[in-house]
């Protein structure tokens, strides 16, 4: 029997796996295996900007099947027109759709080539399409926004029926460009698998390893910023609230950053320059396994970028059990509320950022209060709220 809900994706993560076992799982609770039957288009395995360490996809998430295309993943938005393989990667989307029919197509962004293809064969097919997206009025992330390019992209927008978005911010900007009357699902993308991550993190066997990766005592205090250095990651500031935070305090937590990216060596030029070889460690990736108790083990994780459409470090720590200072250029601000789970700056201000870092350093039992305050805030942005979503668009076009 055919499949009648499509979910294309650029690449693999553990997280996109996660989204559709819950939605498998819950379909099968609900006895529906026979009215809504999922399969997935993954354009690539990998997405070279990240770590991920699972094996190759064996066909299937859950017993969802996957079709794959074997194919680079190229990047965001209009970049992908320029891949020598955008053309290619079309055809390949085209014959697929023509194959399967399906009634509704979930589609992984929705200015890529394959999800513009999808949107007017919905219009010519007659079945429903919508994006999966986090887009944002102010994320700039593929490239700067203007008058011109958002009117560029109203006409695209409005190809659509629907669409799954990640937070207010994100809805907001979807109805101005596609108008109001299309659905926008408020925590439709953006959530992971907080109790297996709160698992994890309250693994202690990781603890030796972790700490020997990052090369810390065990009595050593530590902020923790999983990063690409990359510059809207906004690393130098970073960096110099730090020397100002610690340059405050006779005893201050050491700041690790983990990660790769194109910027390391000007990175590591800085800190020498800052004289803070010793305070601030830089080390590769952490394997994905022990990310949620390296958190729950931080004062606090940080995401201190200019521009961001969300950024998923901040679900995954707040689901650990760790405090978090958040940009609020990075959408994933919206779950943030200070004084409660951590606390929000302007990426701009590196004073403001400098007096959080202190806070928090010196400062324990405000850490041990936040701390307490992150898992409870993930409830609301959470599989229960995903699934939610995702079936009030499979009823709301019949489905079951």
């Amino acid at each position: 029997m055919k499949s009648n809900v499509l979910i294309t994706f650029d690449s693999h993560t553990p997280y996109l796996a996660f989204r559709v076992k819950a939605l498998q799982e819950e379909i099968e609770k609900r006895d529906l295996t026979e009215k809504i039957r999922l399969r997935v288009l993954l354009l690539s395995t990998k997405d070279a900007n990240y770590n991920w360490q699972e094996g190759e996809i064996e066909g299937e998430y859950g017993g969802v099947p996957v079709t794959i295309f074997p194919h680079p993943f190229h990047g965001l938005g209009f970049r992908a027109y320029a891949s020598s393989l955008a053309l290619r990667t079309t055809w390949e989307t085209f014959i697929n759709i023509l194959a399967e029919r399906p009634k509704i197509a979930f589609l992984g962004g929705y200015d890529r080539p394959s999800s513009l293809l999808i949107g007017l064969l919905g219009r010519l097919l007659f079945f429903k399409t919508g994006p999966m997206h986090d887009s944002r009025f102010n994320d700039a992330e593929s490239y700067s926004k203007s008058f011109l390019m958002e009117a560029i992209k109203v006409p695209f927008m409005r190809i659509y029926h629907f669409f799954m978005c990640s937070g207010q911010e994100c809805v907001d900007y979807t109805r101005f460009l596609a108008g109001k009357k299309r659905p926008a699902q408020y925590a439709g993308w953006n959530v992971l698998d907080n109790e297996e991550i709160g698992e994890r993190a309250s693994q202690s066997s990781y603890d030796q390893s972790i700490r020997e990766t990052l090369s810390l005592a065990e009595e050593d205090k530590f902020f923790f910023m999983p990063v690409r250095y990359i510059t809207k990651k906004n690393i130098p500031r970073v960096i110099e609230a730090y020397a100002q935070a610690s340059a405050q305090a006779q005893e201050f937590p050491r700041l690790v950053m983990a990660g790769k990216g194109e910027l390391r060596e000007e990175v590591e030029a800085l800190i020498a320059e800052k004289g803070l070889t010793k305070q601030i460690i830089l080390v590769d990736w952490l394997p994905y396994e022990h990310i949620p108790r390296a958190a729950r083990l931080s004062e606090a994780v940080l995401l201190a970028s200019t521009h961001d459409q969300w950024g998923l470090t901040i679900n995954e720590a707040l689901a650990a059990g760790a405090p978090v200072l958040v940009s609020n250029r990075a959408g994933a601000h919206e779950i943030v509320e200070n004084s409660v789970n951590g606390f929000t700056f302007t990426p701009q201000n590196t004073g403001h950022l400098a007096a959080l870092l202190h806070q928090m350093g010196t400062q324990p039992e405000l850490v041990a209060r936040l701390r307490k305050g992150a898992q409870p805030s993930m409830e609301s942005f959470s599989r229960t709220q995903f699934v939610d979503a995702w079936f009030s668009v499979f009823k709301r076009y019949r489905l079951f």
